[in-house]
Protein backbone atom coordinates (compact mmCIF):
# COMPACT_ATOMS: atom_id res chain seq x y z
CA UNK A 1 0.00 0.00 0.00
CA UNK A 2 1.29 3.41 -0.58
CA UNK A 3 0.97 6.85 0.78
CA UNK A 4 -1.17 7.99 -1.77
CA UNK A 5 -3.62 5.34 -2.04
CA UNK A 6 -5.50 6.58 1.16
CA UNK A 7 -5.90 10.36 -1.05
CA UNK A 8 -6.85 8.71 -3.84
CA UNK A 9 -9.99 6.83 -1.66
CA UNK A 10 -10.47 10.66 -0.39
CA UNK A 11 -10.69 11.85 -3.79
CA UNK A 12 -13.24 9.74 -5.25
CA UNK A 13 -15.14 9.53 -1.99
CA UNK A 14 -15.85 13.06 -2.61
CA UNK A 15 -16.12 13.06 -6.40
CA UNK A 16 -18.91 10.45 -5.92
CA UNK A 17 -20.59 12.63 -2.74
CA UNK A 18 -24.52 10.81 -1.79
CA UNK A 19 -27.35 12.44 -2.43
CA UNK A 20 -30.25 11.85 0.00
CA UNK A 21 -33.62 11.03 -1.72
CA UNK A 22 -36.60 13.50 -1.60
CA UNK A 23 -38.63 11.14 0.78
CA UNK A 24 -35.33 11.41 3.60
CA UNK A 25 -35.26 15.19 3.31
CA UNK A 26 -39.12 15.24 3.78
CA UNK A 27 -39.26 13.26 6.86
CA UNK A 28 -36.56 15.19 8.00
CA UNK A 29 -38.02 18.43 7.32
CA UNK A 30 -41.44 16.81 9.13
CA UNK A 31 -39.42 15.74 12.36
CA UNK A 32 -37.91 18.97 12.38
CA UNK A 33 -41.15 21.14 12.29
CA UNK A 34 -42.73 18.82 14.94
CA UNK A 35 -40.07 19.63 17.48
CA UNK A 36 -40.41 23.55 17.16
CA UNK A 37 -42.33 25.12 19.68
CA UNK A 38 -45.70 26.07 19.22
CA UNK A 39 -45.91 30.16 18.85
CA UNK A 40 -49.16 30.42 20.18
CA UNK A 41 -48.41 28.78 23.39
CA UNK A 42 -48.41 31.44 26.44
CA UNK A 43 -45.13 31.27 28.30
CA UNK A 44 -45.48 30.03 31.80
CA UNK A 45 -46.37 32.23 34.96
CA UNK A 46 -43.37 33.69 36.70
CA UNK A 47 -45.05 31.99 39.66
CA UNK A 48 -44.31 28.92 38.47
CA UNK A 49 -40.66 30.40 37.09
CA UNK A 50 -39.88 31.29 41.03
CA UNK A 51 -41.26 27.67 42.37
CA UNK A 52 -38.92 26.07 39.68
CA UNK A 53 -36.01 28.25 40.91
CA UNK A 54 -36.68 27.95 44.66
CA UNK A 55 -36.79 24.02 44.53
CA UNK A 56 -33.54 24.46 42.36
CA UNK A 57 -31.92 25.66 45.57
CA UNK A 58 -34.05 23.41 47.91
CA UNK A 59 -37.42 25.46 48.49
CA UNK A 60 -38.34 27.65 50.57
CA UNK A 61 -37.81 26.44 53.72
CA UNK A 62 -33.80 26.87 52.69
CA UNK A 63 -34.48 30.48 52.20
CA UNK A 64 -36.55 30.84 55.19
CA UNK A 65 -33.74 29.63 57.23
CA UNK A 66 -30.74 32.02 55.91
CA UNK A 67 -33.30 34.95 56.36
CA UNK A 68 -33.61 33.86 59.77
CA UNK A 69 -29.77 33.28 60.04
CA UNK A 70 -29.02 36.33 58.80
CA UNK A 71 -31.68 38.53 60.79
CA UNK A 72 -29.93 36.53 63.82
CA UNK A 73 -26.60 37.40 63.18
CA UNK A 74 -27.30 41.04 62.66
CA UNK A 75 -29.29 41.07 66.02
CA UNK A 76 -26.41 39.62 67.62
CA UNK A 77 -24.12 41.33 66.23
CA UNK A 78 -25.60 44.56 66.73
CA UNK A 79 -27.07 44.13 70.12
CA UNK A 80 -24.42 42.63 71.68
CA UNK A 81 -26.49 40.87 74.45
CA UNK A 82 -24.26 40.52 77.98
CA UNK A 83 -25.22 36.78 78.34
CA UNK A 84 -24.61 35.85 74.79
CA UNK A 85 -21.46 37.39 74.84
CA UNK A 86 -20.20 35.75 78.40
CA UNK A 87 -21.52 32.72 76.60
CA UNK A 88 -19.65 32.73 74.27
CA UNK A 89 -16.39 34.31 75.21
CA UNK A 90 -16.53 32.87 78.46
CA UNK A 91 -14.14 35.65 80.30
CA UNK A 92 -12.09 35.85 76.97
CA UNK A 93 -13.52 38.98 76.45
CA UNK A 94 -12.47 40.33 80.04
CA UNK A 95 -8.79 40.17 78.69
CA UNK A 96 -7.51 43.05 77.58
CA UNK A 97 -5.62 42.81 74.09
CA UNK A 98 -2.81 45.35 74.17
CA UNK A 99 -1.24 43.72 70.93
CA UNK A 100 -0.51 41.54 68.41
CA UNK A 101 2.59 40.33 66.83
CA UNK A 102 1.82 39.73 62.92
CA UNK A 103 5.64 39.48 62.43
CA UNK A 104 6.91 36.40 64.22
CA UNK A 105 10.54 37.39 65.76
CA UNK A 106 13.86 35.73 65.29
CA UNK A 107 13.06 33.12 67.88
CA UNK A 108 10.76 31.23 65.60
CA UNK A 109 13.09 30.13 63.44
CA UNK A 110 16.41 29.86 65.70
CA UNK A 111 16.20 25.86 65.66
CA UNK A 112 16.84 25.84 61.99
CA UNK A 113 20.04 27.44 62.92
CA UNK A 114 21.41 24.17 64.54
CA UNK A 115 23.02 21.92 62.86
CA UNK A 116 20.82 18.47 61.63
CA UNK A 117 22.23 15.16 63.20
CA UNK A 118 21.98 11.99 62.20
Amino acid sequence: MRDTDLDDLFAEARREAPVPSEDLMARIRADAAAAQPDPHRPRPAPRRRAKRTLALFGGGGLFAGLATATIAGVWIGVAQPAPVAEALWRGAAAEPLDSVELVPGYELFASLDAPVGG
